[in-house]
């Protein structure tokens, strides 16, 4: 049980941790970039970043195999893995990071506190380590990078922008 305790943070935790909250804010997310004729060409790289950070979390977790802090199963879609390290919501939190603040960078506070919470309200339940989501942070935000940085090189070489 956490130390701190807060009805707001207590719902809206709750509210993030299963995966199948997160899959709906990521079909909205990715709908939104879809019916933006400005930014539909960031749908891909948002949508690739997104899977591409949940595949490699959990590979991480399978090869890892720690135990979440309180053993409690958050998983609610995919319960196969329920490990601990590294936090696939932190990553994929992370990786919309780079491509909303590249769309919409006067929003840049909006998206850094959003992805802060979610991987706050991860250690607030009790479902992970601090270094679980500092690590799917960095998985979520150096994949989509990574990503953003193939698309401008494909951009640069075909003449794109």
């Amino acid at each position: 049980m956490p130390l701190i305790k807060n009805p707001v943070f207590d719902y809206s935790s709750y509210l993030l941790a299963n995966s199948s909250s997160m899959l709906i804010i990521i079909i909205i997310l990715i709908s939104f970039f879809l019916l933006n004729k400005k930014n539909r060409e960031w749908a891909l790289p948002l949508g690739l970043g997104i899977i591409f950070s949940y595949v490699i979390t959990y590979l991480l977790k399978f090869i890892i195999a720690r135990p979440k802090p309180l053993e409690i199963s958050m998983n609610f879609l995919f319960n196969l893995l329920d490990y601990s390290f590294p936090s696939a919501h932190a990553a994929v939190a992370f990786a919309a990071l780079p491509v909303l603040n590249k769309t919409y960078p006067k929003l840049k506070l909006l998206w850094v506190l959003s992805v802060c919470f979610v991987s706050f309200s991860r250690i607030y339940i009790g479902v992970h380590y601090l270094s679980d989501v500092v690590a799917g942070a960095l998985i979520g935000y150096l994949t989509s990078l990574f990503i953003i940085n193939l698309k401008e090189r494909k951009w640069k070489l075909t003449g794109l922008r």
